[in-house]
């Protein structure tokens, strides 16, 4: 005899949280249990005051929301992480074989699960939260097969690769899709793009079904915390991003490398998300300049300068923070490559493409079909210019070192070049440009290149960049 269909089982969960509960932690687990032969859930929430009517701004509170499941929640050992969707949605689905982007499909395994509520903006009053979860018993019909994709071969060319290195899709708070965003990259002449979504890996399977021989997707994730968002590119596994400290992102860094992918710290500015953890050692490259060049870029820009001349060789690097539209056309001037990071790489694979950016072999650009800015050195004297942005060169003391700067498409611009004793500007007088210059190898140095749009301006974060390099780096002894 045919056992009865089991109705679904509905879970009412609701608290408040306060400002006390904000300073104690920065995320509330709110348990639930799932009996065995559940095989899909459904959790809606809301809370009170996130209606835009119910006052200002300030005291608006912003309740975030993802799971675990029941193999582990802790802090770097979160194993049952099934997805963060942020304040981007009021209720997820997980199934075996579907979820809703931002979360990962699989078995719905019996046991304690958690709801992870991200305590973002609490107000002075506190915020009262409700959260229903649906369980179902019947199986969701199966989606049909989907053919596999093998791997295409791309370039095994060495040369410069155009990409983008930070961007969003409707897997974190981007309204497009994953083939939306290709489709932009197509369009805006891109060779690579990283998909870094925030805090979750649920578009990485999805990756291969968007890539061909002209376009490589690199599997990301932005590290969103309260106190400031990092990169992290070529990696599969999920990252903590529950940092509250300096220690704490310290251990995620390290988790990173620990699994070969490099670790970006994003747009360390005033405005937007400022970074508040510090000058991480762990950190491999800094994000220099995000989206089209306003005055924020130049904090950014400050700082690594600072850095650089103390000693930190971080890379900088470039990263439009597109969150994908419903279409691949330009929005509000704001866009996919824009701005473009330029890798020399070996070839065009992910592999390849971050050794590259490890190496520091990259420059920076206002999009691919903009100005290019390209910094050589000859340290023998033999004409070859072998040192490229992010490589050493070492002499003796005194010795005379070769320099060369290569721009193209960048007439009427002007060159600035900057060291740790200065710097000097000159102009771009014809569309394909060179300048060489000697100089001699007094002590460990660096020296990079800018090219700017306009004329002199007192402030110089009103001064637009359209392109710079990495520094070769100098060593005296």
């Amino acid at each position: 005899m045919r056992a009865q269909p089991r109705e679904p089982l509905v879970l009412q969960l609701a608290g408040t949280v306060t400002r006390a509960d904000k300073q104690a932690s920065d995320y509330r687990l709110v348990p639930f249990d799932v009996p065995p032969g559940a095989q899909r859930l459904r959790v809606e929430y809301a809370y009170a005051g996130n209606d835009p009517a119910a006052g200002g701004f300030g005291e608006r509170p912003v309740l975030d929301i993802g799971a675990f499941d029941p193999r582990g929640s802790d802090f770097l050992a979160g194993l049952g992480f099934r997805g963060w969707s942020g304040g981007a949605r009021s209720a997820f689905e997980i199934g075996p074989s579907e979820a809703t982007p931002g979360y990962l499909p699989g078995p719905i395994h019996p046991g304690r699960w958690q709801i992870l509520l991200g305590l973002y903006r609490i107000p002075s009053a506190g915020c009262r939260y409700e959260i229903t979860i649906t369980l179902a018993f019947e199986p969701a019909s199966a989606p049909a097969p989907q053919a596999t994709r093998p791997d295409p071969p791309r370039s095994a060319q060495a040369r410069w690769y155009a990409g983008d290195l930070h961007n969003h899709t409707h897997h974190s708070d981007a309204v497009g899709s994953l083939a939306e965003l290709a489709a932009a990259a197509r369009t805006w002449g891109l060779d690579f793009i990283a998909v870094t979504e925030h805090n979750t890996t649920s578009h990485i399977p999805l990756l291969g079904e968007h890539q061909a021989d002209d376009l490589l997707l690199i599997p990301g994730q932005e590290i969103t915390t309260y106190y400031g968002h990092a990169n992290s590119w070529g990696t599969t596994s999920w990252y903590d991003f529950r940092c509250r400290d300096a220690a704490d992102m310290a251990r995620v860094a390290h988790a990173v490398h620990a699994a070969g992918s490099l670790f970006s710290i994003n747009h360390p500015q005033d405005k937007g998300s400022p970074w508040t953890y510090g000058l991480l050692d762990q950190a491999d490259c800094l994000e220099v300049w995000q989206g089209p060049w306003l005055p924020h870029n130049a904090e950014a820009l400050a700082l690594w300068d600072g850095e650089l001349a103390r000693g930190r060789r971080w890379v900088g690097v470039g990263g439009s923070d597109n969150h994908q539209g419903l279409e691949s056309h330009i929005r509000a001037g704001r866009h996919i490559g824009l701005p473009t990071t330029w890798v020399y790489a070996e070839a065009l694979t992910p592999a390849a493409i971050l050794a590259g950016i490890r190496a520091g072999h990259v420059m920076i650009a206002q999009g691919a079909a903009g100005p290019r800015l390209y910094l050589e050195a000859d340290a023998d004297g033999d004409g070859r210019y072998e040192a490229m942005m992010g490589d050493e060169i070492c002499v003796r003391p005194g010795a005379m070192v070769r320099w060369r700067c290569r721009a193209e498409g960048a007439q009427g611009l002007r060159l600035r070049w900057v060291s740790p004793g200065g710097e000097a500007v000159l102009p771009v007088t014809a569309a394909r440009w060179a300048h060489h210059w000697e100089a001699p190898a007094l002590k460990e140095s660096y020296l990079r290149a800018e090219l700017l749009a306009g004329e002199d301006e007192d402030d110089a974060s009103l001064t637009p960049r359209l392109a710079l390099t990495n520094p070769i780096y100098l060593r005296a002894s």
